[in-house]
């Protein structure tokens, strides 16, 4: 039995306890509430794996950096220089209407190591409200069209936002995709002062980690090289690997 099956069981035992007694109904609007809530923090949260199973890890004593958003024609680039230069490698979850125009971008990403996973075709704010047709067809549609600039791209999967729900979950069976999350959340697209950015991404991050980045920000490409020289100095690798 899923998590989410335990959990809507549970909700029809308690809602039959109700009706069986003279329960008040504010009393039955805040047990309506409070499931609520709990629901739509799972369905926000990444550690807990309620509706997904997630990748969370990369190997001991590496730091698996991750970029979502891309492929971005004037940032991207610049990442890929910097990985390049100290011969790191990272992982990329593209966006499936990005990936038009962008294809030799998308093709320097794969020859030179990293790992590409799609984010959607879409990335639709509304997306974790849709139903399972429109949802299923746009994760799908944001995996072919990578598998058809790289078909050596593998069946790996970021939601947006990082959200899930039962409709997500059914989606990613149907299209065989296995979700992959994070560890350290760098907040990279809301930060605005690059110093403490970084001095929070050195605080946080250990081995085994999965870095959430995006490289759609100028601000990420200005702290991507100094972080990498300090997890270099604690003997940590950069490498595109999953564990």
């Amino acid at each position: 039995m899923s998590k989410v099956q335990a959990t809507l069981g549970i909700a029809v035992l308690l809602a039959g306890v109700i009706l069986m007694t003279s329960i008040p109904d504010l009393y039955l609007i805040a047990l309506a509430v409070g499931l609520s809530v709990f629901l739509f923090g799972m369905a926000m949260a990444i550690k807990p794996q309620f509706f997904v199973s997630y990748l969370m890890k990369t190997t001991e004593n590496n730091v698996l950096l991750s970029f979502d958003d891309g492929p971005d024609p004037v940032n991207t680039p610049l990442v890929l220089d910097i990985l390049k230069k100290h011969d790191a490698t990272a992982m990329f979850f593209l966006i499936g209407k990005k990936i038009q125009g962008n294809e030799a971008l998308i093709r320097r990403m794969h020859a030179e190591g990293h790992l590409l996973g799609s984010h959607s075709y879409s990335h639709d704010p509304m997306i974790g409200l849709w139903g399972r047709k429109k949802t299923t067809l746009d994760i799908s549609a944001g995996h072919e069209v990578l598998q058809t600039v790289v078909p050596e791209a593998g069946n790996w999967y970021r939601p947006p936002f990082g959200v899930t729900n039962p409709t997500i979950a059914f989606a990613l069976r149907k299209c065989g995709l296995q979700a992959v999350g994070w560890t350290v959340r760098s907040y990279d697209t809301v930060k605005k002062d690059p110093e403490k950015l970084l001095e929070n991404l050195k605080l946080k991050i250990k081995g085994s980690d999965i870095v959430l980045l995006h490289d759609t920000q100028p601000l990420t490409v200005s702290i991507l090289e100094p972080l990498i020289g300090e997890l270099k100095r604690r003997n940590l690798t950069t490498k595109a690997e999953l564990n």
